[in-house]
């Protein structure tokens, strides 16, 4: 259906059209308020449960100190968030310059060489035998 057709003499939409778009309107918001109820049902369900929403707190300034001393004693991420009572990404971030893999990057340094990556031999999809795994540089094709 063209939604652009107007009346010959008068120039205004045809009635039909105006019928079409307050259709698609209409659907449009039914769409909305129902993908709104189920989204309102679910929280409520999940509050019921016992389920608390939104963001996890930070480690509060005063114990970001005590966080990074008891990490370098030893204790793992997660039992420092749990007695905290704060995200393991929250911890993280109080001891990001204390992690081993916290590198900085230089501008001028090369890239680091990437491994060998595994080439499998062509097989048929429906073999049933496993392939045999070779670190050749060769890549792998399909192609004969």
């Amino acid at each position: 259906m063209d939604l652009t057709a107007r009346h010959p003499r008068t120039g205004e939409l045809l009635s039909t059209v105006k019928f079409m778009v307050q259709t698609l309107a209409v659907a449009g918001e039914l769409q909305r308020d129902l993908q709104r109820e189920l989204t309102y049902d679910g929280l409520r369900a999940a509050e019921a449960k016992g389920a608390k929403g939104g963001r996890r707190p930070a480690v509060p300034a005063a114990k970001t100190d005590t966080v990074r001393t008891s990490y370098l004693e030893g204790r793992s991420i997660a039992a420092l968030a749990r007695d905290h009572g704060v995200s393991r990404g929250a911890i993280r971030t109080a001891v990001a310059d204390l992690l081993p893999d916290h590198t900085a990057i230089e501008q001028d340094s090369p890239a680091p060489e990437l491994p060998v990556t595994p080439t499998c031999p062509a097989r048929s999809p429906t073999s049933s035998t496993p392939s045999n795994w070779t670190t050749s540089s060769e890549p792998c094709s399909t192609r004969g």
